[in-house]
């Protein structure tokens, strides 16, 4: 399943796809349950993949086309390596031609044969598909048994004082940072905006089963109001959801899914009665939780840290964590003042949320 997502996300990542046209056992690393994907010295994009020069492989898990010059390469050739790595793990050889394995189950066999077929055309069309799949593999008592739980999504709360207050743009730019930063991330439209579908229009993109738009490589789920029964994504390190002014909604979310919450405020003071409105009907002010509160600032002058008397209202109930944000027009495209915030920003809300984890160590 994490191979997938790395072939996907190499897949999807740009608008030209990256093809790593030598995924292989040796190429691969495990680290504290974790996939690592190595060595891109034979990578390409789509488009110049096919341009002249000399092909390159592994045999036993390149896939038949690259063998052959005058034959097309896309992202279905990864998807032949794929199945490939899968029936090395199973099955403990990269012998081309070999046979299945009476221990590995039907259905589990088929999804190796159609990574694998020879005409690509056969194949599973992205890597997403062939993790969908696996995901529907019947598992055994005994598998179930001994399973190891996924790790929960670490939810992200954000709410604003105000409609405009940045809250949407903020959760652009944070969700295009954390994707750059290889966390599978999800915002999740939790308002009446229609910002992800009027966005979709503009990409002409299309929603997967779950009901999720991949723009600028970015995963997006639009508001679908509660009579859309969709299926649960999974997979998803980082859930940010944006609740812009419906706190009490932010407030429920926020004490069952024990987040972390980020408010976007003004610095104005004749706004302060619209924070303090904010802030208690996402009830803050609840016994025993102490957790702290990431607090960004829009359109504040240098002298923002002095201003915190401003939020008089917040430090009742928690500790602050104030930053300041500057001035991104496009939450899509990386700025050397938007990159500094954002990592600020994450160091302190990711460290945080760790140590919670760990049980305060």
């Amino acid at each position: 399943m994490q191979i997938c997502s790395l072939v996907e996300y190499m897949h999807s990542a740009c608008k030209t796809p990256i093809l790593h046209l030598d995924l292989q056992p040796n190429n691969l690393i495990i680290h504290n349950g974790i996939v690592r994907l190595i060595d891109f010295d034979h990578a390409a994009g789509c488009e110049t993949v096919d341009i002249g020069g000399k092909r390159y492989g592994t045999v036993g898990c390149a896939a038949p086309e690259q063998y052959d010059s005058d034959r097309v390469l896309d992202v279905r050739t990864d998807i032949y390596a794929i199945g490939a790595v899968l029936r090395f793990m199973l099955q403990g050889t990269q012998t081309p031609g070999a046979g299945s394995c009476p221990s590995i189950s039907e259905p589990l066999d088929r999804i190796i044969r159609k990574c694998m077929e020879q005409d690509m055309e056969d194949r599973f069309a992205s890597a997403r598909d062939a993790a969908d799949a696996l995901r529907r593999l019947p598992v055994s008592k005994e598998a179930a048994g001994t399973a190891i739980e996924a790790s929960p999504s670490l939810n992200v709360i954000l709410a604003g004082s105000r409609s405009g207050a940045g809250t949407t743009h903020l959760a652009f730019g944070l969700c295009r940072f954390l994707t750059k930063k290889h966390y599978k991330t999800l915002y999740e439209e939790h308002n009446r905006s229609m910002a992800v579908r009027t966005m979709s229009s503009l990409y002409r993109a299309r929603p997967d089963s779950y009901g999720i738009y991949h723009i600028e490589g970015c995963y997006m789920k639009p508001w679908y109001g509660p009579a859309a029964k969709l299926p649960k994504p999974e997979g998803f390190s980082i859930v940010l959801k944006d609740f812009g002014t419906h706190w009490r909604e932010a407030g429920q979310s926020l004490h069952t899914s024990k987040g972390l919450l980020m408010a976007v405020v003004s610095e104005s003071s004749w706004e302060r009665g619209q924070t303090a409105r904010m802030l208690e009907e996402i009830g803050l002010g609840r016994a025993g939780d102490r957790s702290p509160i990431y607090v960004v600032l829009r359109h504040a002058d240098e002298k923002y840290k002095k201003r915190k008397a401003l939020l008089g209202a917040l430090e009742k109930h928690r500790e602050i964590m104030l930053f300041r944000s500057p001035e991104y027009p496009d939450p899509f495209k990386k700025s050397l003042p938007s990159e500094s915030f954002f990592k600020a920003l994450w160091n302190a809300a990711g460290q945080n949320s760790l140590r919670e984890e760990k049980g305060g160590l």
